[in-house]
């Protein structure tokens, strides 16, 4: 597994780029993701990247529910 940091900006650099991409570029890292809907999660940042039109707009952090 990588760094954080490291994941971090794989992860801001997956911006703009489309779906297929950004899970390519994050499954090259080894960052595990989990499409679903408009979104790609990365469970190990609890972090969603959020697409519309095919490119990812914004990178959001989001809580487990217990």
């Amino acid at each position: 597994m990588k760094k954080p940091t490291n994941q971090n900006q794989v992860i801001k650099n997956c911006l703009g780029y489309n779906r297929q991409h950004c899970a390519q570029t994050l499954s090259n890292q080894g960052i595990d993701s989990i499409a679903f809907g408009h979104w790609l999660a990365i469970p190990s940042q609890q972090l969603l990247l959020v697409f519309r039109h095919q490119q990812c707009v914004a990178v959001d952090d989001y809580q487990v529910a217990a």
